[in-house]
């Protein structure tokens, strides 16, 4: 699929998804990069944990996606996006996205987006009851509605960041290895 400069074709981009932030996200970063890129979208919500908390969910949801999405494709690329808690100190908690991005050549690359505080009380009521950080975003922001492509972070940074371009920030990071092939190995 390289040609002999090495640069990837028309790659067919597995998005493991139907969120409306994450495959938009998606759709933005690849074409930068992949001018002639396609996509596909796959529904994955059955591969994944519904909250993840702690790096260890966060990339094993967003490599299930992934790996599921390109296993179920003809694609070159697989991409999974996987918003969640990450615990940074004690009593710190931040809500960021991690990408996984595989190729059927069995390359992958991971990356990261910027990340925000929860207060303490809401992740300590989310763990204790069982829900998604969602399900207090009106407590916590005071918006009466937030769009899913806007996300939380867009009512707590004052419309500074979207869930859309954190989505953009983590894919970014993790097709890194592919931007620089030969110094991953590629």
């Amino acid at each position: 699929m390289f040609d002999r400069d090495g640069r990837l074709g028309q790659p067919l981009v597995a998005i493991g998804s139907r969120n409306p932030a994450k495959t938009k996200g998606v759709r933005e970063v690849f074409p930068q990069f992949f001018p002639e890129c396609r996509f596909i979208e796959v529904e994955t919500t059955s591969v994944v944990k519904a909250q993840p908390v702690g790096m260890e969910q966060l990339l094993s949801g967003a490599s299930s996606r992934a790996e599921f999405a390109l296993s179920h494709t003809a694609a070159f690329f697989g991409v999974g996006v996987e918003a969640g808690i990450l615990t940074i100190a004690p009593r710190q908690h931040i809500n960021l996205q991690v990408a996984v991005i595989v190729d059927n050549e069995g390359h992958t690359g991971s990356g990261l987006s910027c990340g925000f505080l929860i207060p303490d009380r809401f992740v300590e009521r989310m763990l204790r009851e069982g829900k998604e950080l969602d399900a207090y975003s009106h407590e916590l922001t005071g918006a009466e509605k937030i769009r899913e492509e806007d996300g939380i972070v867009y009512h707590v940074s004052r419309g500074a960041v979207s869930r859309r371009q954190m989505t953009q920030q983590c894919v970014s990071m993790a097709l890194v290895p592919w931007l620089n092939k030969k110094a991953y190995g590629f």
